[in-house]
């Protein structure tokens, strides 16, 4: 008997596993259409930006080194009803679309420097929020050298505007708005200078010390009573703690020495492409984990984001936990290791 029961019970399966085939070829359209439509909604959703909210985005956490759970340096502030970007690495395209940044709302894009990880997704960030609907003038602000790199991005992608532009229509494309204006920004002296004002944000360039860059500055955002200050790449200056004099969030910059110095002698041990000795002159122009610590102890900050960790760590509590050993002790304000993809909301 047990073999007619099972027989039966292995048929009835094969029975509902054909029928539900069948019901979802005949509903597959409806399906489709139902995926379809929520996509769309969820798209335009996401462009709508409340004039109150100050929210940031961390859409590149990593360095020059292709990592990938950590884009290039990417970092994205909705504020006063506008979309902004400080620096824009390689993927940052795929990481405001992964995030379900405004994309379309974008108002500036802000330079540190001119590193290549910190500017090669700036031409991409602004043909493609232009060619999903972007119907305003982008403005980018940055260093002496930043009107070169949009006169160069306007020529590499001249055919394709034309192009775009003659088949979509000129009605669909704004032609005047495309890829964007060039600010340059030169500051020579120890204070800060506001590169931005309207609608209650303010937006401040500061010089920092990243060597062998004649100009390299950090941000100060200011909106709605709250303040976050980006350092840039920097080794350690008491610039960074000047400007960020009681700001709810300092995102700083890190290297490990520690970790580097492993990397080296591993490389040493084990041969590659990279010269071992290369990776001290990499740690010398920036700022060591405990250095950072001090320097958020010093502005006296509520919360202090590591990002651009050198070298890349994967996004896991072990490994963050040793990326930020001893800084603790130093700084007692709350420690956060920046994450791709991660949001912190300053005002709702």
């Amino acid at each position: 008997m047990k073999g007619p029961r099972l027989l039966f019970v292995l048929g009835g399966f094969v029975g509902l596993a054909t029928l539900a085939i069948a019901l979802l070829s005949a509903n597959r359209s409806s399906l489709i259409n139902w995926q379809i439509e929520r996509g769309v909604r969820e798209g335009v959703a996401s462009q709508e930006v409340s004039p109150t909210r100050f929210e940031l985005i961390f859409c590149g956490t990593g360095t020059p080194q292709f990592f990938p759970d950590r884009s290039q340096p990417c970092l994205g502030v909705i504020a006063a009803g506008k979309f902004f970007l400080f620096d824009a690495g390689q993927n940052a395209s795929r990481q405001l679309s992964a995030t379900a940044s405004p994309f379309t709302k974008l108002e500036a894009v802000f330079l540190t420097h001119l590193h290549s990880d910190h500017m090669s997704g700036v031409a991409d960030v602004l043909h493609s929020s232009w060619l999903m609907g972007r119907q305003h003038d982008v403005s980018v602000v940055g260093p002496p050298g930043t009107q070169q790199l949009l006169d160069g991005i306007h020529q590499g992608y001249s055919n394709d505007i034309e192009e775009r532009q003659r088949v979509l229509g000129v009605e669909y494309l704004e032609t005047t708005v495309n890829l964007g204006q060039a600010t340059e920004v030169t500051i020579d002296t120890e204070d800060a200078a506001v590169v931005y004002e309207a609608d209650g944000l303010v937006i401040e360039a500061f010089r920092v010390d990243h060597p062998d860059w004649s100009y390299a500055y950090g941000y100060r955002i200011s909106f709605g009573g709250k303040t976050v200050v980006v350092s840039g790449d920097t080794k350690y200056t008491p610039a960074i703690a000047k400007h960020a004099q009681g700001a709810d969030i300092l995102i700083h910059e890190a290297v490990n020495l520690d970790m580097m110095e492993q990397i080296a002698s591993a490389l040493r041990q084990f041969g590659g492409p990279v010269n071992p000795d290369r990776l001290a002159l990499i740690s010398a122009v920036h700022t060591p984990t405990l250095e950072v610590a001090r320097v958020a102890k010093e502005a006296n900050v509520e919360k202090l984001v590591l990002t651009h960790l050198i070298p890349p760590i994967p996004p896991n509590f072990i490994a963050e936990q040793h990326y930020s050993s001893g800084m603790d002790d130093i700084y007692d304000g709350e420690l956060v290791i920046a994450r791709d993809g991660m949001r912190i909301t300053l005002i709702e």
